[in-house]
């Protein structure tokens, strides 16, 4: 599985979300990383009051007649744990771990609803950039 992890362009965002305390009602530090990774990326964002992000993508070549696409995930997670297990999901990042073919925490949610949505959105878009997925004009929603 590791070997996977590193092969597959989901993986590598889903880590760094895993690194982003973001339990409900207090997802102001992923939405900065969503604002920060647009900027970075080029990629055209907007904010709303309540910290919903919007990313619009154009189209890579040969896609600009397609209809567009919206994807869309949630940005904060289900915040649970194990009864011994002493975590602070409003400061800690989740301890993730590869367990032979899976991908685990020790004693709490590993926070992949829906965290592998925006990993898997924002491997979209950077495939996209890099020319190894063509697509059509992209809408990413995180709420």
């Amino acid at each position: 599985m590791l070997n996977l992890l590193h092969r597959n362009p989901i993986w590598p965002f889903f880590i760094d979300i895993t690194k982003i305390p973001r339990p409900s009602k207090h997802e102001e530090q992923m939405v900065a990383y969503l604002v920060s990774w647009a900027h970075q990326h080029n990629v055209s964002v907007q904010t709303d009051s309540v910290g919903n992000v919007l990313y619009s993508i154009p189209a890579t070549s040969g896609c600009e007649d397609s209809s567009p696409i919206t994807l869309q995930a949630h940005i904060d997670m289900v915040c649970e744990k194990n009864a011994n297990v002493n975590h602070d999901f409003l400061a800690d990042p989740i301890p993730a771990y590869v367990d032979g073919n899976w991908l685990r925490s020790h004693g709490t949610t590993l926070g992949a609803d829906d965290g592998i949505g925006v990993a898997t959105a924002l491997a979209i878009i950077s495939e996209g950039q890099q020319g190894r997925l063509a697509h059509a004009p992209l809408y990413c929603l995180f709420t």
